[in-house]
């Protein structure tokens, strides 16, 4: 009972010379994009270093406004120290630096390898952020006070956050010194 017009399943054969299949391409495809992901990913890590550094200053940036205005609004003084690993945010409470009240501020936050935190040129210390939200460092010939520099340095550049009591800004420096 074999009509012309019905064809008996899994009879068909191909021909060795009929070329690829669909499934044999997208295989082949899928394979090309995943080699070309991590090709990519591998040759963009000078723009991921750089992401790093900026994003660590902006994150700084806005911890010491976020200092700043915890001073100004419970009256009391906080504390910014920083070392070779990183910094953290203290607080005056009954007479005495504790760890900062607010969580966020007071975790050390830590570095890592990519950047290298120095203020003022020194890699270690401790700065005041004062409750009227004035500078804490003045300059001895004119009497007038000084912003807080704090240079975030990683392996092609650096950055800068200046902080004046009240606010602060981060910014790309040209050149790159050591920190």
């Amino acid at each position: 009972m074999n009509d012309i017009g019905t064809v008996k399943r899994g009879s068909a054969k191909r021909r060795k010379d009929a070329g690829m299949t669909l499934v044999e391409i997208l295989v082949v495809l899928a394979i090309i994009g995943v080699m070309a992901s991590v090709l990519g990913l591998s040759v963009s890590g000078g723009a991921r270093n750089a992401d790093i550094i900026e994003r660590e200053a902006t994150l700084l940036s806005v911890r010491l406004e976020r200092a700043a205005d915890s001073a100004a609004l419970n009256g009391t003084p906080a504390g910014f120290a920083w070392d070779a690993k990183g910094y953290s945010f203290v607080s005056l409470q009954d007479g005495a630096w504790a760890a900062h009240p607010d969580g966020i501020l007071a975790a050390p936050h830590l570095l890592g390898g990519a950047a290298a935190l120095s203020v003022f040129g020194q890699p270690r210390g401790q700065y005041l952020i004062r409750s009227d939200m004035l500078p804490s460092v003045t300059n001895p010939a004119t009497n007038s006070p000084v912003p807080l520099q704090i240079a975030i340095a990683g392996s092609k550049d650096t950055w800068e956050v200046v902080f004046d009591g009240v606010s602060a800004r981060a910014q790309q420096k040209p050149d790159r010194p050591q920190p």
